[in-house]
């Protein structure tokens, strides 16, 4: 996978930390708050779940910093408008929670009528917020139980996001088999749960290539292609399952030669180009089918409309230059793509052959 759609190794490392301590935080929580307060072990784990409290809060105040002045890569183009907001929304509700949690913990402990001091991790006293650790007594009585239930239900919900979090990491990786779930794993994880990490990544030669499209007028036969249009590849013959690729097509370079068709081609009745300005064809993996042939198992996406599909190729390696073609072919109309009076297909086919002629030199 290319390395800017991957977050950088301090994002990376960050939040693993950060996953680490939430872990122990709620573990060691969970255990404590079930112990009886006579039980001489209780305190000991006490100022354990803090020290991981305390941990949390100074990774996430690391993290907000660094996520405000570094970008984090874009999320899969092929997942739906509200899919996205839903995401983003779910990651910055936990980056709040993963800060006000813990900082509830810290008053909690500072307004603590037993005012039993913080050691972290056994090494250093973290100090109580003053203006809380002096109040008078009887104050402190009155805090407590709104303090308690504040930061217990704090965590109950930061449980409940995380869970979400991480059920949803897994079904893109398992189910949609896109990218996502990657794109914050570690190198070495990736290989040890065999989640494939890059395979030798393919620079495409403009001049060489050609992705086009094959259609059918009143029973005739017509070409086209798309003078622009990107290819992300990631593919190692030896290994074509760990391989990727992603091609993102500018739906208003169609040309046919035709100039009717060619200003017809981005209207709403087809491509609808002024709303949906990119097509997508992502593979998620490959598979040697014997010789110089294989499969592409991926995605398209066309007018916003995303479909599974299989590209079958040929392949032709010479030294680090590789020659691939290949056909794909669609029904149009699954896409939306010719609507009105030309959906039934009486003038223009609904069969769209899909050509791909790429060449490309390993990077």
């Amino acid at each position: 996978m290319s390395e800017h759609v991957r977050y950088n190794r301090v994002a990376i490392a960050i939040h693993w930390l950060t996953a680490i301590a939430v872990i122990g935080l709620l573990i060691v929580g969970n255990i404590m708050a079930d112990m009886p307060r006579t039980d001489p072990m209780r305190l000991e784990l006490f100022n354990l779940h803090k020290s991981f409290g305390i941990t949390v809060l100074l990774l996430t105040v690391f993290r907000l910093a660094w996520r405000v002045t570094h970008k984090p890569p874009a999320l899969p183009s092929e997942m739906v408008p509200w899919e996205q907001k839903a995401a983003h929304a779910a990651h910055w509700a936990i980056y709040a929670l993963l800060f006000l949690v813990p900082l509830a913990g810290w008053v909690m402990v500072s307004a603590s009528p037993r005012n039993v001091p913080t050691v972290i991790f056994g090494s250093f006293i973290w100090p109580h917020i003053p203006m809380l650790a002096d109040l008078d007594a009887e104050a402190k009585k009155a805090y407590k139980p709104a303090l308690e239930n504040l930061h217990a239900g704090g965590a109950y919900v930061l449980a409940g996001i995380v869970a979400l979090h991480i059920g949803a990491a897994l079904r893109h990786h398992f189910l949609l088999k896109d990218n996502v779930l990657r794109r914050m794993t570690p190198a070495l994880l990736l290989a040890a749960l065999a989640l494939p990490a890059s395979a030798a990544d393919w620079q495409v030669d403009p001049a060489k290539s050609n992705l086009g499209f094959i259609g059918t007028i009143s029973g005739k036969s017509f070409e086209g292609h798309f003078k622009n249009w990107q290819a992300e590849i990631a593919f190692d013959p030896a290994n074509p399952a760990a391989g990727h690729a992603k091609v993102t097509i500018d739906m208003n370079s169609a040309t046919t030669g035709d100039k009717q068709r060619d200003f017809a081609l981005p209207d709403t009745d087809w491509f609808d180009a002024k709303k949906n300005p990119q097509a997508q064809f992502e593979a998620a993996s490959f598979t040697a089918k014997g010789g110089n042939a294989y499969e592409a198992q991926g995605t398209l996406t066309i007018r916003g409309v995303k479909k599974p599909v299989t590209l079958p190729f040929t392949l032709d390696l010479a030294g680090d230059v590789a020659h691939a073609k290949g056909q794909l072919d669609i029904v149009r109309t699954d896409y939306g793509v010719g609507q009105g009076e030309w959906t039934d297909g009486s003038t223009i086919a609904l069969k769209v052959t899909i050509t791909v002629d790429v060449t490309a030199k390993k990077k």
